[in-house]
């Protein structure tokens, strides 16, 4: 036996090198030479159609010119005094050279401190009008804070899921939305089991974000592959996260949304969403793939705040970049608060790309958009081809059942083999295009090999400064051993986190279980290699349903803890 198991073995490493290794040296050699004849779009800047953006003085004057209207007419109704807005033009344009007022996308939006240096400051309006003109602003929702006081309504819409229609429980989506600090719209969702939690109860709260290319549709396929759900069963309240552009947030494409903009923006203002609509509660970000990255380096910003002058492979040019970026200090000590704790599945810290054909196959977009004038990344008509267009489809379902070299780089077909249509329900449901911006941030890292770099002029690297993560709140990492996009290779970036109790379990088979031990504790990182498991069957198939949900399960008891609101918000509530 072991001598017919020695020549499977050699034989399936043989097909490897023949079908992905051979291949995969050609595709990066072809990558190589091609770049030195010519510039790929990452070096001649992101293409942007006319209709989104012209240029960067178009969007600055538009961008001006709005905020000078607004501050014309505030000024004028709150004191009777007219200013010309040409003149108002000239300071706003002064104030952005010297980098007092900062202008985010198309956006220039002002707090309090802002309006009254430039009220007393530079028109000389008396003090005295003060009041009225900081009421006017926030009426008109030109500040910061109004965005967070003077919202428009949160709550838009519901669905109701019933156990007669579906087969599976009652369920209740309600839609939400907020706005960034930006000002930027952002519309989520919440799924409950309406049996299982009510308001102001002390059942966990969990926030799913999903990976590359993807909208939170991820987490609920449909009544079988629905983590989503699963998670509701459990009475927990489920939040789904959907990027700027897809999902419930589906709209024109911003050419220069990145994985920054969520960490930055998004995400953020999502979660303190719900901490607030909650009175308080945490939530448990629960990220597939890029989704984790998202989620993890969130936090690491928050961080990042509070250490920024003690981070010494830091230059003064990158904290001064920096600086402007984060959230203020005061500010990140009650973010840090939002969060009970991460779990990432799949979600890597660089890659290798040389480990897998894909890799320099997705490299080519470097040139490919170049040449067809791309404006973002087509993962969605792609995936429609591949899964509607006759004799085609038959061929990826074919593919996708089978790991011909270790091709396959999304499920391992031996945890679907119930189901040989999964792969297609999935692309179909889950996948859309995304913005070319965060498309090249990714390929940026692909490339370099080193980790995620911040695509603003600072180039932090996210994945070297793990050891700022917060010892306090929990992590734990899912990786798969047959997963190429975030392969065990991943687990060295654990050793860098400053959590005082490591673990790393190797999960074969359902026995493997009863070994695992999570404590009672905060400071705590766990990882947990998944035998066979390749990434999206860190969500769905035999893996996740035999190993990885309940994992998570004991994963959230246990972080949630005794986490109650407090005795006389109870009685109030």
């Amino acid at each position: 036996m072991k001598v017919v198991k020695k020549l499977q073995d050699a034989s399936k490493s043989m097909m490897r090198f023949v079908v992905n290794g051979i291949p995969t040296n050609l595709v990066n050699a072809g990558y190589n030479t091609y770049s030195k004849i010519y510039k790929g779009q990452i070096s001649l800047g992101l293409p942007v159609s006319k209709e989104l953006v012209v240029s960067q003085e178009e969007i600055r004057n538009s961008a001006v010119g709005k905020l000078a209207l607004a501050l014309y007419h505030i000024i004028l109704r709150a004191t009777d005094i007219r200013i010309p807005r040409d003149q108002i033009k000239l300071v706003i344009l002064d104030e952005l050279a010297k980098q007092r007022l900062r202008m985010t996308e198309n956006v220039i939006l002002l707090n309090q401190i802002d309006l009254n240096y430039i009220v007393q400051q530079r028109f000389k309006i008396p003090k005295s009008y003060l009041p009225n003109i900081l009421t006017e602003a926030g009426r008109r929702r030109i500040l910061k804070e109004s965005l967070r006081t003077d919202r428009m309504p949160a709550y838009f819409e519901s669905e109701i899921e019933e156990l007669e229609q579906n087969g599976r429980g009652n369920y209740e989506i309600v839609y939400y939305r907020d706005f960034t600090e930006e000002g930027k719209e952002i519309g989520f969702r919440r799924l409950v089991s309406m049996e299982d939690v009510t308001a102001n109860d002390n059942r966990p709260a969990l926030t799913l974000v999903p990976g590359f290319a993807n909208n939170s549709n991820c987490f609920n396929i449909n009544n079988r592959y629905s983590m989503a759900k699963d998670l509701a069963d459990m009475g927990f309240w489920v939040y789904l996260f959907d990027p700027r552009g897809v999902g419930v947030n589906e709209g024109r494409f911003d050419p220069y949304y990145t994985i920054d903009t969520m960490i930055d923006y998004d995400l953020a203002t999502v979660v303190r969403f719900i901490h607030a609509r909650s009175h308080g509660k945490p939530t448990i970000l629960l990220g597939h793939s890029m989704g984790g990255v998202v989620s993890e380096n969130m936090i690491l910003n928050w961080a990042l705040r509070e250490h920024l002058d003690e981070v010494h492979i830091l230059t003064e040019k990158q904290k001064s970049i920096l600086n402007q970026t984060l959230p203020p200090l005061v500010e990140t000590e009650q973010y840090l608060k939002t969060v009970r704790g991460v779990i990432s599945l799949g979600s890597p810290k660089f890659f290798n790309r040389k480990s897998h054909l894909f890799f320099p196959i997705a490299l080519w977009l470097n040139h490919i958009s170049r040449i067809f004038r791309l404006k973002h990344v087509p993962v969605q008509e792609i995936s429609k081809v591949m899964t509607e267009l006759p004799l085609l489809k038959d061929f990826v379902r074919i593919l996708s059942n089978h790991n011909i070299g270790d091709l396959n780089f999304l499920i391992s077909p031996e945890n679907h083999l119930d189901d040989k249509h999964f792969v297609e329900r999935y692309l179909q449901v889950a996948t859309e295009s995304i913005p070319l911006g965060l498309g090249f941030q990714c390929l940026k890292a692909v490339y370099d090999g080193k980790g995620f770099k911040r695509m603003d002029d600072s180039r932090l690297n996210y994945s070297e400064l793990s050891f700022l993560f917060p010892d306090n709140i929990p992590v734990f990492h899912f990786w798969g051993t047959a997963d190429h996009l975030a392969s065990v290779d991943n687990l060295k970036y654990s050793e860098l986190y400053p959590h005082q109790y490591k673990q790393t379990y190797h999960i074969k088979s359902v026995q493997d279980l009863k070994k695992i031990e999570i404590p009672q504790e905060q400071s705590l990182l766990i990882d947990f290699v998944i035998e066979g498991a390749n990434h999206i069957d860190l969500l769905y198939g035999k893996a996740a349903r035999d190993y990885i949900n309940p994992i998570i399960m004991q994963i959230v008891e246990k972080v949630w803890g005794d986490w109650a609101y407090d005795t006389e918000f109870a009685k109030t509530a």
